[in-house]
């Protein structure tokens, strides 16, 4: 940790700052040497988009049931796995925690916490309002809960009361590399998160447009309400989570219309499989594909509240058959448009050919990962649900759908029905994960298996050749790895070069 403190601080002082008002013009460079000490170059600070909203964190993009992970797939397309899908797709502890934490969402949470804490540190010796300085910080304080609630969920055990003596995270709240870098207990973490939570609800800034985009790149009352949404449902507090929602859509709730507002890219895309003749193939990407760096193509979306992307550097989000099979291929357009056919010829599974889907929303590694409308919509859909108005649940479901949903489907292929509250909490469970899978399901499985409904509780399982951490052993016979309810392997190891970095001050999680 002390290594990205020390990382962070000299990109502190090599960033170049530049107006919030040219904002998007340019890509944020590191060019000039510019130490922050105005309203503006904070401004400007929390601007810089490539720091906050990359979320390339192997644990969830690997670790749930979305993704898959077969021996077929390795039979048929050996280049479709690397070890370090197969060692976080299999929960493997010992091989994890030797993993580099380029890729483990450690560094780079630790990175926009120590960027909040600076700023909370200077912005009161700069010259400005005090609505402005307010506002500033509650931004901050949302930065650090919400990089905390990432960090927790990936790293220590699920919340729940049995568990509020397990180890969390270390508390840090100060620039200084002399803090204490060993953990608290998971309640203290969880009543840190709380903490900054509340002291962020205080922001005064409204959701609104810049330059024509909606200001997702920035803290917003719709954006800390939004996470706040989803904090209290991973505590399941479904009373509170429903509030929360409802605070976020009542200021935006504009859904992207997947009937009149999606298209193909302009840039065709195909592949030359040899079956055994040459045959070309055509792969239809959803519009998105056509921007690789270009943060508007991601904003424009119009849907998030808060700018952050689960991103895999791969380029391979495999999606499971179980997670294929929950979508209606025929009239759902979110399969028509996120589901890639064919899309490991793309990835070099074209001598021989072996077609299998991916899933891809921006461009090929990107899927939204901030608060929300269709998160919100089903937050408070679930809480609905879950607190017995189950029919009431539905009927918020069906709005998100209608934007989902091929418009000439028959009503019933539309709209989800249920005849009681286990069929509608199910349904409703269901259109979460195909509405956002990837993003939420290791978060999802967590809570599922430590609130008080066992009938939401999963079981995770995979069987797959055994591996090391430089090669997977195709020929070997293959291993199979379950993941119960209650697992500690629900915590993924800390990196343990971190480990060795606090001089043992920073304890690893026990299995």
């Amino acid at each position: 940790m002390k290594k990205t403190y020390k990382y962070i601080a000299i990109l502190l002082l090599i960033t170049a700052f530049s107006s919030c008002d040219d904002f998007l013009e340019e890509n944020p460079s590191k060019n000039d040497s510019v130490t922050p000490e105005s309203l503006e170059d904070f401004e400007a600070l929390l601007n810089n988009y490539n720091e906050f909203s990359d979320e390339a964190i192997f644990p969830l993009i690997y670790g749930s049931d979305d993704f898959e992970l077969s021996t077929n797939m390795h039979d048929n397309f050996n280049r479709a796995y690397s070890p370090a899908s197969a060692i976080f797709g299999t929960w493997n502890t010992e091989l994890a925690a030797n993993e580099s934490g380029r890729f483990s969402g450690w560094p780079a949470e630790w990175e926009k916490i120590f960027t909040a804490n600076y700023i909370l540190e200077q912005i009161d010796a700069v010259t400005a309002s005090e609505e402005e300085k307010a506002n500033i910080k509650a931004e901050c304080y949302f930065i650090r809960a919400y990089s905390y609630f990432v960090l927790a969920n990936v790293y220590c055990l699920p919340y729940s009361t049995t568990n509020l003596d397990e180890l969390g995270l270390p508390i840090k709240q100060t620039t200084s590399f002399s803090e204490s870098t060993a953990r608290v207990s998971l309640g203290e973490t969880y009543d840190f998160i709380e903490s900054n939570l509340m002291n962020a609800l205080k922001i005064t800034r409204e959701f609104s447009q810049v330059n024509g985009l909606n200001n997702s790149w920035r803290a917003s009352t719709a954006a800390v309400n939004g996470f706040a949404a989803r904090y209290y449902l991973a505590l399941n507090e479904y009373a509170l989570a429903q509030d929360y929602a409802q605070n976020a859509l009542d200021e935006y709730s504009n859904l992207r219309n997947y009937n009149t507002d999606m298209r193909f890219s302009d840039i065709p895309a195909f592949a030359t499989i040899f079956n055994p003749a040459p045959e070309r193939v055509e792969l239809l990407y959803p519009y998105t594909h056509d921007q690789q760096n270009v943060a508007e193509d991601r904003l424009e979306f119009g849907e998030a509240y808060y700018y952050r992307m689960l991103s895999n550097p791969s380029w391979a989000n495999w999606p499971s058959q179980e997670l294929l099979n929950l979508y209606d291929d025929e009239y759902d357009l979110r399969y028509r448009y996120h589901i890639v056919e064919d899309y490991s010829y793309s990835r070099g599974a074209i001598a021989p050919p072996f077609s299998y889907p991916g899933y891809i929303f921006f461009f090929k590694d990107d899927i939204p990962s901030g608060p929300s409308v269709p998160e919100m919509l089903l937050i408070k859909a679930e809480c609905k649900i879950r607190q017995g108005a189950w029919a009431d649940g539905l009927q918020t479901a069906n709005l998100l759908r209608a934007a989902r949903m091929d418009a000439t489907a028959p009503v019933d292929a539309i709209e989800l029905s249920a005849l009681n509250q286990n069929e509608a909490l199910r349904k409703v469970l269901e259109e979460r994960r195909r509405e956002m899978p990837f993003v939420h399901r290791w978060y999802d499985i967590r809570r599922y298996n430590n609130n008080d409904d066992a009938s939401d509780d999963v079981i995770l399982s995979r069987t797959f050749y055994p591996f090391n951490s430089s090669a997977i052993n195709g020929g070997e016979a293959p291993i199979t790895t379950t993941l119960d309810v209650k697992s500690r392997k629900y915590a993924f190891p800390i990196p343990n070069e971190e480990i060795l970095i606090s001089n043992g001050e920073l304890e690893q999680n026990q299995y």
